[in-house]
């Protein structure tokens, strides 16, 4: 449900002015005055549609639509003309016009589609999106806060889409076989490094942004475009929030957070801000569901954000977003080699200033970023304090050429800082105090500079494609690496498409991996090429997507004994992807989503025995083979909504222990591993369930009261394998989050359908 509200301005008073002015100007100079055309351009559903060309016929007085699909600008052409308005993939649309001298004039224009849409979101493989002002999406804001399993986390939300597979009960994104390190983080063009809260090797328990902060989210899982770079596996671009349109406030309250929200229209259309912050207090929620004492410290933490909007002209914006999150946790460990307690507390912001115009027929996008990050971490005789701190200054533009060849270029420069002080172990499976380790106390700076340059054109009546290719350096491999990428869309019929994608793609290592003591100053980029073919169907509230993929890699890095690090490794990873989306929340009384993911996957590993190395073949520590998710809502009554979210995995791939080594005159062993993720955990089976109440009330204002229950089946689902401290004796670690409930409420006043 949406409900739009209009508020009263001042045209009676501009129309007053006018009439007076018109009065006393003499009649000659009334002449000469050009006349002003105003107006928004959407497609057939009411939806904006941006960079549209509106043009008087026969002239060059026109301008390009604004994101909200409005454009204006000054005519001498007077008397009877027709306007018109183009874009690729639409039809064209005319309208006659009387212009007068001095006058003003405001159209609505509608363009239909034609077979052919060309925008990059429509032709990216892999591709799916979330928000309010995305065309095409598949996903809401409500809607990741409606989705049993989510727990109001967008990361969470994304892991249902096919081609992410969760490998614990974490928020970590791992596309189709790669790590979590695979996938790059944007937002609002600024790379979020430390995306994850309470960081973990698999990622994190949460995700860092909140929901309600994102407009809009692209996220990819192989074949994406030129534009972006340094990513082996995926991307998740998000765009926060643009100038608020009423003064609105939000809060809520569960079972493990606070949060409280405001927006203000300080100058209307020209001026506002946002603020949030979140405090979250799990102790409460563990307690209630029996697991509190897993914990040393129960998860806590709290963050705020403000953003600051200035739209100087109808198409130019400045938008400056600032966050800051701080997180501590503390947690019994139980491992062969040590007992006792890991302790984390960290510290991250993230500082962004865009600017966004529309200058001739140049859409420009620009934006400087600082983003920092300070942790200290504990555990045996790992003792970190790492720190990070990267700038970043990225410039993009996009123009059409012609109404079938549309160009996009874009430059990127960032400098990241690594510093690094305390002990690690030089075996990492052995955490004893009395173990060895190295001693660390460095610290390492790099660039990296990155540009690219696509084409998107339309070829014939039902084929169109990309072709783009970027370079990227950095500086302490001093490497030059180059991605040609290449996309093809065939339209079988109006809403149903056939894809194929291919491309090259590097990332290069963080800079603490080329630190001389622990590493190998030596390492160059990690490369990978995909090759992805795709078929959609997405028509009205129906969207079914079938993808086969196959992603080889080589330059991997692998522990080496001499050089720490080597780009030793090679691999492939093939699969296929299906998802089958059904309605929307509040739309359709019924609505969701299933999604499959098949993946087989090798790659060349490292066997650690006692002082040294074995290399092998073996699926990827990430290989899951069949991924099963089924997202089911229902609107019973009026507002009143049940969810199901279904999830079964097959057990991912283990490394066995098959012996063990007397160390530090036998006060602890060291292990000797078996071949490289020669066995499978059990399967993950979850089934999680959620009731929530949509009450909208007054002008613009709603509640949304909610009670989620996590693992519904009480299913002990595998973690990992524990052993003896010998390594003679093996036991299957299983979730202690078992049935888990969560109660909660959210609230806003004047936020209802602005798309927050």
């Amino acid at each position: 449900m949406q409900i739009n509200h209009s508020r009263p301005t001042n045209s009676l008073g501009l129309l007053i002015l006018a009439s007076l002015l018109a009065g006393i100007s003499l009649s000659l100079g009334r002449q000469h005055q050009p006349a002003t055309v105003c107006g928004v351009v959407t497609d057939r559903r009411g939806h904006p549609l941006e960079l549209v060309n509106v043009q008087i016929v026969g002239t060059l007085d026109g301008a390009a639509t604004d994101r909200n699909g409005k454009f204006c600008f000054r005519t001498g052409e007077l008397g009877a003309q027709r306007l018109i308005a183009t874009m690729i993939g639409y039809e064209p649309s005319t309208m006659p016009l009387q212009l007068v001298a001095g006058d003003s004039v405001f159209v609505k224009l509608i363009l239909e589609e034609t077979f052919i849409k060309l925008k990059e979101v429509e032709i990216s493989a892999g591709a799916y999106s979330m928000g309010d002002e995305v065309k095409g999406t598949t996903l809401r804001s409500l809607e990741v806060l409606t989705t049993p399993g989510a727990a109001a986390d967008v990361f969470r939300a994304v892991q249902t889409f096919p081609g992410v597979v969760a490998v614990d009960e974490g928020s970590g994104l791992f596309v189709r076989g790669g790590d979590v390190s695979e996938t790059l983080i944007l937002l609002d063009q600024a790379t979020v490094f430390h995306p994850y809260r309470y960081e973990t090797p698999t990622g994190g328990v949460f995700g860092t942004i909140p929901p309600f902060l994102i407009r809009g989210t692209y996220f990819s899982t192989g074949g994406f475009s030129a534009r972006y770079g340094n990513a082996l596996s995926g991307v998740l671009a998000m765009e926060s929030l643009d100038l608020p349109q009423r003064m609105s406030y939000s809060g809520g309250i569960g079972l493990a957070a606070a949060t409280l929200g405001a927006s203000w229209p300080i100058v209307l259309d020209k001026f506002g801000l946002r603020f949030s912050g979140n405090q979250s207090f799990t102790d409460l929620m563990f307690r209630a569901n029996g697991v509190h004492h897993q914990f040393t410290i129960t998860p806590r933490g709290r963050d705020a954000n403000l953003s600051l909007v200035y739209k100087y002209s109808p198409s130019g914006q400045l938008k400056l977003f600032n966050f800051v999150t701080t997180n501590r946790i503390g947690v019994r460990v139980d491992e062969p080699s040590f007992e006792g307690r890991f302790e984390s507390e960290e510290i991250s912001w993230l500082h962004n200033l865009q600017w966004k115009d529309l200058i001739g027929s140049w859409a420009v996008k620009g934006s400087v970023s600082l983003s920092r990050f300070a942790t200290e971490r504990g555990l045996g005789n790992m003792q970190m304090k790492p720190a990070d701190a990267a700038q970043k200054v990225r410039f993009d533009v996009d123009r059409p050429l012609t109404d079938r060849l549309r160009f996009a270029a874009g430059v990127e420069y960032e400098t990241i800082d690594n510093s690094f002080k305390g002990t690690i172990p030089k075996n990492p499976d052995v955490l004893d105090p009395a173990a060895e380790v190295y001693l660390l106390e460095e610290r390492y700076t790099t660039s990296r500079v990155g540009l690219y340059a696509e084409l998107e054109m339309q070829i014939g009546n039902r084929w169109m494609g990309s072709v783009g290719a970027r370079l990227d350096r950095t500086g302490l491999s001093r490497e030059v690496v180059a991605d040609p990428r290449v996309m093809v869309q065939y339209d079988l019929t109006k809403g149903t498409v056939a894809r194929l994608a291919w491309g090259l793609y590097s990332q290069f290592p963080q800079p603490m991996f080329y630190n001389e003591t622990s590493g190998n100053p030596l390492l160059k980029a990690q490369r990978a090429q995909h090759v992805v073919v795709g078929f959609e169907h997405n028509l009205d509230d129906l969207m079914v997507r079938v993808e086969a993929y196959q992603k080889s890699y080589r330059d991997l890095i692998l522990r080496e004994v001499q050089l720490k690090y080597a780009n030793l490794g090679d691999g492939l990873a093939r699969g296929l992807d299906c998802f089958l989306k059904y309605g929307g929340f509040l739309r359709t009384r019924v609505n969701g989503w299933i999604s499959y993911s098949y993946l087989r996957s090798q790659r060349l590993q490292a066997r650690h025995l006692v002082g040294q190395y074995v290399y092998e073949q073996a699926p990827s520590s990430f290989d899951i083979t069949h991924n099963l998710t089924v997202v089911a809502k229902a609107q019973l009554i009026q507002f009143l909504s049940t969810s199901l979210t279904f999830r079964y995995a097959t057990g991912r791939p283990v490394t066995p222990i098959v012996g063990a080594v007397p160390r530090g005159e036998g006060s602890f062993y060291e292990p000797i591993h078996g071949p490289v993720n020669s066995e499978r955990m059990p399967p993950f089976v979850r089934l999680d369930g959620g009731v929530s109440y949509f009450l909208p009330f007054g002008e613009a204002n709603a509640a949304t009261f909610y009670v989620a229950a996590s693992n519904l089946l009480n299913r002990a689902n595998p973690i990992r394998y524990e052993y003896s401290p010998d390594y003679k004796e093996r036991r299957l670690k299983t979730s202690e989050y078992r049935r888990f409930f969560y109660v909660g409420m959210a609230i806003s006043f004047g936020s209802l359908g602005t798309g927050l």
